[in-house]
């Protein structure tokens, strides 16, 4: 899996939002916010190829989190990215 190149990460105040700034047309409706865990994870695998494994990893090595959970949630997060685009699938 990869992030869609095309969107970025912004913190505006305290809100995290994916934002696509090559677009030519401001749609608010195409802003997604991101927590501040989704938001950390984005910047960790930010421009390289990453598994929901990567993820799980990521998670457990830095928030006190039982691997069950963390698996469950990344599972989410990851299908959640790549239903709205966020991310893509790495074609091998």
């Amino acid at each position: 899996m990869k992030l869609n190149e095309l969107l970025k990460l912004r913190q505006v105040g305290g809100e995290y939002m994916i934002i696509n700034p090559y677009s030519e047309e401001t749609d608010m409706t195409q802003v997604i916010s991101l927590n501040e865990t989704a938001a950390w994870l984005w910047q960790q695998v930010e421009g390289r190829e990453f598994t929901a494994e990567d993820l799980v990893g990521l998670v457990c090595g830095e928030y006190e989190v039982d691997r069950a959970t963390a698996e469950s949630d990344i599972r989410e997060l990851c299908s959640e990215w790549l239903h709205k685009g966020l991310a893509v699938e790495e074609k091998r």
